[in-house]
């Protein structure tokens, strides 16, 4: 187990509370009552990101049962700590492992209803079945500061987890709207009939995100307009579309894409898809210096959703570009994470090294001018054409460094 694995499994201020309940424990006497009370805590802490795991081995076991497809399980939000297969399903980690998502297709949309709702169960029922287990084999008690109650923590860990998806909410993913368990359950009777057919797509629409993630751009895009033409036009897959081009460079093709979906933005299947539009396509008039445009667009979708770094990084990005340095580099700068390399953070570094040098602090600017330039074969299309168009403003930041190099 590498090191970034083991902090997003067991993070620092975990290693701290075993620390302060060792310290306790060592002291002995009344202080054993609160290293009980610290490691009980930390057990129902772990135990939570245990049940998280649980929860999503069981939408995706129920899926299976039913005759669906499991294909992927994404465990945290964050940037991307590590990557496997298992038995056919994409397992993602990444680094704030506070939520997951599965996900399973059913080509057989016979009693499709039953089955959503088995698969939509599976998590929440699963993590009832293992807190029933453990409760009836040991001692359940919910004394902390009374000895060591690993089962107990692991009960309460998987209760609260199943309970709180049955509570109907939003959340967000990348700026998409998801549903809780218990709010995809109530939607499952309402579901029209277009809903339930691309249901049937779900398999190859994954294959091109698959495609996609490993940046096989051309045959991501083979798929998604195969799918556009069997659902005639729906234009569901419109986004995809739409950033594989502008990941190809093809910028034209990939605003027109995004501009097609604009008129369509309040129609109940585009509703909730409404800020991604936005944000996509502020970042694509961006690249293409149609700044006004992406000052619009980048402010709705901020303005909607202020807390995902990719809204929020293309807010940021665009008020640097405007001028506005200060407010774009303080939105930016906690998003830049140097010890995660990748689309996200070197964007963000380019911006923020960009406003520091616009702002005159160039010291603090080579910082994350040196971060981009040491991961120039990770940068795409998209991020090479923003990175040449700053580098021509912060060339002497360069220049200077070579100099002193010689």
């Amino acid at each position: 187990m590498n090191k970034k694995i083991l902090f997003t499994i067991i993070p620092k201020g975990y290693w701290i509370i075993l620390a302060v309940a060792v310290s306790f424990a060592a002291i002995g006497g009344e202080y054993l009552k609160l290293a009980n009370i610290g490691i009980n805590f930390l057990i129902f802490l772990i135990g939570l990101k245990l049940a998280i795991l649980i929860h999503e081995l069981g939408h995706l076991l129920f899926a299976r049962i039913v005759g669906g497809t499991p294909r992927r399980m994404i465990l945290g939000k964050g940037h991307k700590v590590a990557e496997t297969r298992f038995k056919g399903v994409k397992i993602i980690l990444n680094s704030n492992f506070n939520s997951g998502l599965a996900y399973a297709a059913f080509d057989n949309l016979k009693l499709i209803r039953l089955r959503l709702l088995s698969y939509s169960s599976g998590g929440f029922l699963t993590n009832f079945f293992v807190a029933s287990i453990l409760f009836l084999a040991f001692d359940f008690s919910t004394n902390a500061s009374d000895g060591i109650q690993f089962s107990s923590a692991i009960v309460l860990a998987n209760l609260l987890t199943g309970i709180s998806v049955l509570i109907p909410h939003y959340s967000s993913y990348q700026g998409l709207r998801l549903y809780s368990d218990g709010l995809s359950i109530l939607r499952i009777p309402f579901l029209k009939k277009s809903n339930l057919v691309e249901l049937s797509s779900v398999n190859e629409l994954l294959d091109a995100y698959d495609l996609f993630e490993s940046k096989k751009y051309r045959e991501a895009i083979a798929i998604y307009e195969n799918f556009q033409a069997k659902t005639e036009g729906s234009k569901t897959a419109n986004i995809n579309l739409s950033i594989a081009y502008m990941k190809l460079g093809n910028y034209e093709k990939a605003v027109q894409l995004m501009e097609e979906l604009l008129p369509l933005v309040n129609e109940e299947r585009f509703a909730w898809l409404k800020n991604y539009i936005f944000n996509g396509i502020a970042w694509e008039y961006l690249l293409i210096n149609k700044l006004d445009e992406a000052d619009k667009y980048s402010e709705l979708a901020y303005n909607a959703n202020q807390n995902t770094e990719h809204i929020r990084g293309t807010r940021a990005s665009v008020l640097i570009e405007k001028g506005k340095y200060e407010e774009g580099k303080n939105l930016l700068i906690n998003d830049v994470d140097f010890n995660f390399p990748n689309s996200q953070t070197l964007a963000a570094s380019i911006y923020v090294g960009l406003a520091f040098h616009e702002l005159n602090e160039h010291k603090k600017a080579e910082k994350y001018v040196n971060f981009v330039e040491e991961n120039l074969d990770l940068l795409d299309i998209d991020e090479r054409t923003l990175y040449e168009r700053s580098k021509e403003k912060w060339r002497y930041i360069t220049d200077a460094k070579n100099e002193y190099a010689n």
